[in-house]
């Protein structure tokens, strides 16, 4: 069942969560009916509309998105695990999960344009490698030459994009405190953030869906 108050819409708090995760996991389709699910590390390019990957020019992801470039993709994060007696003494069903979620549908196209190549390994690159240590992509070098030769770039373009942030924006007041109270008390590794994020979404005070 969808939970309409979980749906986040700001385009800001989408893009900043797209950008700081490392990896996804990318659905294709193959010829005998069965999706394939692979995770991936991604480019988040919002001015393009578009997610961008890369692999080897061979394997049977490529052969099915060559058959079938439609394709989805989703990114999760799961914030912290919500145990029953933090509201309710007896019964289990109050436990549950914070988390947030991204989930993406749309086409897939094979990148050829030098320039998008060479935007797309740069971010990959400052991504994976803030540091630096390495030489700027000239295609010209035979060192980046020879791997341009043996990969893909290509892009998901965006047709479809759903965000579930959920933060207890469904609980009443009394609970919403209980659980902030038992994630104090907890201090598990992420559960300062995800008080902080129960603020943020707190939809009596800062509605986002």
């Amino acid at each position: 069942m969808r939970r309409a108050e979980f749906e986040v819409e700001g385009q800001e708090l989408i893009n900043d969560f797209l950008k700081e995760q490392p990896y996804g996991v990318l659905g294709t389709m193959g010829d005998d009916g069965y999706p394939r699910l692979t995770p991936i590390m991604y480019i988040h390019m919002p001015e393009q509309h578009a997610l961008y990957f890369h692999s080897s020019r061979k394997g049977e992801k490529i052969e099915q998105l060559k058959q079938h470039p439609q394709a989805s993709f989703n990114v999760s994060e799961m914030h912290a695990l919500i145990p029953s007696h933090f509201v309710d003494p007896v019964f289990a069903c109050p436990a549950t999960t914070y988390f947030r979620s991204v989930h993406i549908r749309g086409t897939m196209s094979i990148v050829s344009d030098s320039a998008e190549k060479t935007k797309f390994f740069t971010a990959f690159m400052e991504k994976l490698q803030p540091e630096g240590g390495y030489e700027p992509f000239d295609w010209s070098m035979s060192g980046y030459a020879k791997q341009d030769a043996a990969l893909f770039i290509y892009k998901l373009n965006i047709e479809d994009l759903t965000a579930k942030f959920k933060f207890g924006q469904n609980l009443p007041e009394k609970k919403h405190q209980m659980v902030k109270q038992g994630l104090a008390d907890r201090q598990a590794p992420g559960d300062a953030e995800t008080i902080a994020w129960m603020e943020k979404l707190d939809v009596r005070r800062c509605p986002f869906s």
